[in-house]
C-alpha cells in the first residue's frame, strides 16, 4: 500500500521493518551507559568513543550519523 503525503510516495512500513527497527532500539537501550572496547569513528576520521568511553545518547546520535551502528553493537564491553 502506498500513502501519498505532499506528492511523495511513502511505503506502508512492513511488519519485518517493525521487528528490525524493535530489535534495534531493544540493542540501543541495551548498551546506553556500557563502555566500549574499541575506537569509534566518524567518516573523517573524528573520534567519536574512545576505548572505555561510556556510550551516551549524545555519542549515539553521532554513530547513527556516521552509519557505525553495527560496529558499535560489536563494540561494547560487556563483564
Amino acid at each position: 500500500m502506498l500513502i501519498m503525503i505532499n506528492d511523495i510516495n511513502v511505503r506502508e512500513i512492513s511488519k519485518n521493518d517493525r521487528f528490525i527497527n524493535y530489535s534495534e532500539e531493544k540493542k540501543i537501550k541495551n548498551i546506553l551507559g556500557h563502555p566500549v572496547k574499541r575506537v569509534i569513528c566518524d567518516k573523517q576520521g573524528n573520534v567519536i568513543l574512545d576505548i572505555g568511553d561510556i556510550i551516551s545518547f549524545n555519542a549515539l546520535e553521532q554513530v547513527k550519523q556516521a552509519n557505525a551502528l553495527d560496529y558499535l553493537f560489536s563494540s561494547v564491553y560487556r563483564k
